[in-house]
């Protein structure tokens, strides 16, 4: 990977990020909760809230793109969950996702958000679905984008990797291995501008100690979702990327016969990562789903 100084490739990022912050109509904010400094996105207003919960690894820019085909239509509220991307990471806080659960409980809490529909991808799927489970009367809808605590499904080729004592590429180390793990997460990686990537790259390689103790957690203390979901009344939409090679596409079989009041839709040539591969067609829809709830439609499955 090609070296850039790093003032020049900070500055890139920031200002790429600003303006995808402004077209989805959101603006950073901090609050403090539960001791720890959170930072978040927030497009404000008085419409119904729908909060994104981003995956491991990722941050709050991870749904931006997205955002933009959703403005206007709900209070959008995006956190940088803590310990990871602007939030605070103090160095006792554990990372298991019961813990996340918590935590964004008391978060939601204090900025008085109720009965928000609830949206997450990868770990912030699981993090979703686990505070529907724990909290089943305080959300509207539960929205699960490639998510993570399926443990029951055809194994990912993420998994495979790891089973054979492979370098998990969720945790890079080198620039080179950074690389490896955007090829990883989506199908067909958008261009991205050398500037940005080395910047990228870096801050992914500086938190390499945080991530491998964060990854440790999830693996060790966090449920089963199969054991926490079954009958679960919540209305869901299941949505993934049938070319994912972190989590495989087979669970969504498997949280359709958890969840009795799901539908879902397989995207094909798409990875992990569906609100950043295809950001129009993954809010499109978000939006058909919430349409069938307003008008109390049968949810079925969908295959686009």
């Amino acid at each position: 990977m090609k070296t850039i100084p790093n003032l020049l490739s900070d500055t890139a990022v920031d200002v790429a990020t600003h303006a995808e912050q402004i077209c989805a109509g959101l603006r950073r904010r901090e609050r403090r909760s539960g001791g720890l400094n959170w930072v978040y996105l927030d497009s404000g207003g008085d419409r119904t809230p729908l909060v994104l919960l981003h995956g491991f690894g990722g941050d709050k820019s991870n749904w931006t793109r997205m955002c933009r085909h959703l403005r206007g239509r709900f209070r959008i509220i995006v956190p940088d969950l803590p310990g990871f991307g602007e939030s605070e990471a103090p160095a006792a806080l554990r990372y298991r996702v019961q813990d996340h659960v918590e935590r964004l409980r008391g978060f939601l809490a204090d900025l008085g958000v109720m009965q928000p529909h609830l949206g997450g991808n990868s770990m912030g799927g699981y993090i979703a679905a686990l505070y529907a489970a724990t909290y089943t009367d305080e959300l509207a809808s539960l929205w699960l984008i490639d998510s993570a605590g399926i443990f029951t499904a055809e194994p990912s080729e993420l998994l495979r990797t790891l089973e054979s004592g492979g370098h998990n590429p969720l945790l890079p180390q080198t620039p080179e291995q950074f690389g490896t793990v955007l090829r990883y997460a989506m199908s067909r990686p958008p261009p991205i501008p050398a500037l940005v990537l080395n910047a990228m790259a870096r801050r992914a390689l500086a938190a390499s100690a945080l991530r491998q103790r964060q990854f440790a957690d999830i693996l060790e203390e966090s449920p089963h979702l199969e054991e926490r979901l079954k009958e679960l009344p919540t209305p869901t939409h299941i949505l993934w990327g049938e070319e994912d090679r972190l989590i495989h596409v087979d669970c969504v079989r498997v949280l359709r016969e958890l969840l009795p009041n799901s539908s879902a839709t397989v995207l094909r040539g798409v990875g992990h990562i569906p609100m950043l591969e295809t950001p129009a067609k993954a809010a499109q829809d978000y939006l058909a789903f919430r349409e069938r709830l307003i008008f109390g439609t049968d949810l079925l499955p969908e295959v686009a």
